[in-house]
């Protein structure tokens, strides 16, 4: 009888020593938070952003002289090198690896003006033309790849500028004020340095859409213009982001 209750009691503690260990190992395999992080490389750019970009830009203004306003109804192009700066707003969408966002922007324009004497040979020194671009926006869109904290981006979309040109055969002048638009399209980079703040460069082109333009003066007579630009713009930009999405990584 001793026996049987010795050997009874031995049983139920292996038994009990079982259980015990098999709820350890359970418990031990169960999934431990290490804390909130981003679930992948993109997860840092998504969000809103706002920032400040400078930069240079390299206006093209072509005018057509249809009627010989000037020396003869010649085309002429103007180049000009000069700086931008100014700000933006965005928003930007992520998977696991790529981003989908938009962005619009502004910049004042320095030091665009450009003057083509007439005939630098002969007649008053003030004839000719004069051009300058006052200011560009653009709304775009933008996709690209995360690889680490590194997102390289296309981005297109529309842009607008205000424009002035000054056409002067003395005594006549004629005087043209206008915003125009175009479109826009590039490439970019963009660089988190920490969660909240990047860095990026943008390379973009910008076509407008050519605008004819006449005036009369005394005589009476008629004359016709016909203005094109185009520009390129080179960048850098600071951005300060918010909103991105945060989640546990198990």
């Amino acid at each position: 009888m001793k026996t049987q209750i010795v050997v009874a009691l031995a049983l139920t503690t292996l038994a009990g020593s079982s259980a015990l260990a098999a709820d350890i190992a359970v418990r031990r395999a169960a999934p431990v938070a290490v804390g909130p992080a981003f679930n992948c490389a993109a997860g840092q750019f998504g969000g809103a952003h706002v920032g400040i970009h400078a930069g240079s830009v390299y206006h093209q203004a072509h005018r057509q002289d249809t009627d010989g306003f000037l020396t003869d109804n010649a085309g002429w192009t103007m180049n000009k090198w000069a700086g931008h700066a100014g700000g933006g707003i965005g928003y930007d969408w992520t998977t696991c690896s790529t981003v989908w966002g938009i962005e619009l922007d502004a910049s004042w324009l320095f030091a665009t003006k450009n003057f083509l004497p007439d005939n630098p040979n002969a007649g008053p020194a003030g004839d000719g033309i004069t051009t300058r671009a006052d200011w560009l926006a653009t709304a775009r869109l933008r996709s690209g790849v995360a690889l680490d904290n590194l997102l390289i981006y296309a981005t297109g979309g529309v842009a607008a500028s205000r424009f002035r040109t000054t056409w002067v055969n003395a005594p006549n002048t004629f005087d043209s004020r206008e915003t125009r638009f175009g479109w826009v399209a590039g490439l970019g980079t963009e660089w988190a340095w920490s969660r909240n703040v990047s860095f990026k460069f943008e390379t973009l082109y910008v076509g407008f859409t050519d605008r004819d333009r006449s005036v009369v003066i005394a005589g009476p007579a008629t004359f016709n213009f016909t203005h094109s630009d185009s520009m390129w713009i080179s960048r850098i930009g600071l951005n300060y982001r918010w909103g991105a999405p945060v989640v546990a990584r198990y």
